[in-house]
């Protein structure tokens, strides 16, 4: 064999290597264990025994957390919910001024009260949330830092929850 032709076979050997055997596979374990979604809930009661559903929306690239969906209804009152509303839009205000962040009040009828809170760590700018947020920064929440592994976020926020 001349040595043009071992050279291009090499190449091509190669070439298919680095094609097919390096190549991350979307449906590899070692993919679905680095990057994905987790979602999480947990029911839970109030002092007055009125329901609230809490769900967490994880999204994590390279095991960091890239993005948290956290959506709350709250049942309540139909007397309070007007209040709690009106008091979450204003919370929504204070933290939509914020990159990264995103939040919306809805009522879901006369009684639950729906509240959504999205994160996108990408873009989020934590001394903008402290410097909105003051006194009322909170460093032990799920939006106090850009860089958490899965295995933090899960350790520190979703110990009351079950997750798939």
């Amino acid at each position: 064999m001349s040595f043009m032709k071992k050279g291009l076979l090499i190449a091509l050997l190669a070439a298919t290597f680095f094609l097919t055997g390096c190549e991350k596979k979307e449906n590899s374990p070692e993919t679905k264990t680095n990057s994905g979604t987790l979602s999480c809930n947990k029911i839970d009661t109030d002092d007055d025994g009125k329901k609230i559903d809490d769900t967490m929306n994880i999204t994590y690239k390279n095991n960091k957390v890239t993005k948290v969906e956290n959506i709350n209804i709250s049942e309540m009152d139909k007397d309070m919910l007007e209040m709690s509303y009106s008091f979450g839009v204003i919370f929504a205000n204070l933290f939509n001024e914020i990159e990264g962040m995103d939040v919306k009040y809805t009522k879901e009828s006369d009684t639950n009260l729906k509240y959504v809170m999205t994160v996108d760590y990408t873009k989020l700018n934590i001394d903008s949330l402290k410097e909105s947020l003051g006194e009322n920064f909170d460093d032990d929440s799920f939006y106090s830092s850009t860089n958490i592994s899965l295995d933090e976020f899960k350790e520190n926020n979703l110990k009351d929850y079950s997750c798939k």
